[in-house]
């Protein structure tokens, strides 16, 4: 006679697994709190018109070509263009010309990552005057987190960027509810 096993499913995910859901995921068997994505409420706006609603000044600080054509083409469909950098030194660089009101940044590449450019700004600018610090991530387990914002990010997003969790971060940076 054959035995029956019961197994207790709490989740599954579809293929291929995003790092953001996995992590979610995971922050639950742990007994941490989820990060939640709301999805975008699309009867307030279309996309596209996205950056009408809400217009920033885009800088993007990745050190991987394909992750940039990502983050670029999310911006794009939601109305944006941004300038691009390849490290975080280039990033104090531009930082230090010209006035952005969002810093995307990788967490790690070359010659200095996102932590230590955040790190940099918060020495370098008031509160008042940096723009809001969004790192991306491969690695987005609650300890990550808050090394990011212990370094000074506003927020942590998971990589591959996704377009839900970028607007909602956008709308919840310091500035968001002045300009909406």
């Amino acid at each position: 006679m054959s035995t029956i096993t019961t197994v207790n499913i709490g989740t599954f995910e579809n293929y291929p697994i995003q790092p953001f859901h996995l992590g979610n995921i995971l922050m639950e068997v742990f007994g941490e709190k989820p990060i939640q994505s709301q999805p975008i409420n699309s009867s307030s706006s279309k996309l596209s018109d996205f950056a009408k609603e809400l217009p920033l000044r885009i800088l993007v600080a990745e050190d991987c070509s394909i992750h940039q054509t990502i983050a670029l083409r999310i911006l794009r469909s939601l109305g944006y263009t941004a300038d691009v950098v390849n490290n975080g030194v280039e990033a104090l660089e531009k930082l230090r010309q010209h006035h952005y009101d969002v810093l995307l940044t990788d967490v790690k590449m070359p010659e200095m990552g996102g932590l230590e450019v955040a790190r940099w700004i918060c020495q370098e600018w008031s509160l008042e005057e940096r723009p809001c610090m969004i790192a991306i991530t491969s690695e987005v387990m609650p300890d990550v987190r808050e090394e990011c914002l212990k370094a000074g990010m506003n927020e942590c997003v998971s990589k591959p960027l996704q377009i839900n969790e970028l607007v909602q971060v956008l709308r919840t940076c310091p500035f968001s509810k002045e300009k909406l």
